[in-house]
């Protein structure tokens, strides 16, 4: 806008000392004379007898009154850019570095790519804190602009690098998810991050099958290679297209997050009741219990019926929203 001002009063100078010199000056003799006249660099009049010329001068004063206004009005926007600019990157930085050292059982991801990204947008939709960790700063400050609410941070460096791992707070994470195009670097992120924290869950990438199981005895819990998944994904939509069909819709639909979750039960699991019945999942959370097994068993009891018992260390696996697992959660864990 400023810029456009003073073009205008450039331009409109130029065009009101041709007129007023009856087309005698050159039309860049004109503009030049405006140009110094607004900048007020103080030349003097290099239009030939301009002190001869009736209005001229009134002209100049006019032009000197809004010209010098234009400058300093295009000076103070383009300041104000700049200054604005690096002011609102230094306190998005600012709170993004205060929000990751509150953070406390949240997932840490490396690896912002083709992978990691959908990782995150699952995470942040259903909820889960995330710090995520890339070279691209640009696909980080994308995610962040697309979940402004979400308790979100991330840091650009190479997640490789001990010192940048240092800063996700990996000892207070629940889970690491090693997303990175290298198998290589998610071993050593899974080796890393097993040591600073024993006890979260690590899911790793894997690009060749025949390091699964090197990365898995590593200390991963999980390993995904998304050769293996797609190929599966390939044989589901041949053979079961409408399964496919509805995931697929559940995890679009922008209504309800709905998602098939696990619950772990605790010591506070009495307060459920000692069996389905007594919980009524159903009618007080709105979730259906699609599985559960026991803490001592390996084996699922699929679709299980109202008298089946609960314990505590017992695992369900439900169909609901973010909001209701959340609840679940927070009565029996």
């Amino acid at each position: 806008m400023g810029l456009v001002l003073l073009l205008i009063v450039v331009v409109g100078g130029g065009i009101g000392y041709y007129l007023i010199g009856g087309g005698e000056w050159k039309l860049v003799d004109c503009i030049y004379m405006t140009v110094i006249t607004v900048t007020t660099v103080g030349y003097g009049e290099v239009l030939r007898d301009m002190d001869q010329v009736a209005y001229a001068r009134t002209f100049t004063m006019v032009l000197l009154v809004f010209g010098t206004g234009s400058i300093v009005y295009f000076a103070s926007t383009v300041t104000a850019f700049i200054i604005e600019g690096d002011l609102r990157n230094v306190l998005f930085a600012s709170r993004l570095k205060k929000r990751m050292r509150r953070m406390k059982d949240h997932v840490v991801v490396c690896g912002a790519g083709s992978t990691g990204r959908n990782v995150i947008e699952e995470l942040l939709a259903t909820g889960v804190p995330v710090v995520a960790i890339d070279m691209r700063e640009g696909e980080l400050r994308e995610l962040a602009d697309k979940f402004p609410r979400a308790e979100f941070s991330y840091l650009v460096g190479d997640a490789t690098d001990d010192d940048v791992m240092a800063q996700a707070g990996l000892d207070r994470a629940r889970g690491l998810v090693a997303a990175l195009s290298s198998d290589k670097d998610n071993l050593y992120l899974t080796v890393s991050g097993r040591q600073t924290n024993p006890t979260m869950r690590i899911v790793a990438r894997c690009a060749e099958l025949s390091h699964v199981e090197k990365i898995r005895r590593s200390g991963a819990d999980a390993v995904v290679s998304p050769n293996f998944i797609g190929g599966m994904r390939l044989v589901s939509e041949l053979l079961r297209p409408a399964v496919v069909r509805f995931l697929d819709d559940m995890l679009r639909d922008k209504r309800a997050a709905f998602r098939i979750e696990e619950i772990r039960l605790g010591a506070r699991a009495v307060e459920l009741g000692t069996t389905l019945r007594d919980a009524r999942v159903r009618e007080r959370f709105g979730m259906t219990v699609l599985a559960m097994r026991a803490s001592d068993s390996q084996s699922w009891v699929y679709n299980p019926d109202a008298d089946e018992r609960l314990g505590a260390g017992m695992t369900l696996v439900v169909l609901g929203s973010a909001e209701q697992v959340a609840e679940l959660r927070r009565i029996a864990a």
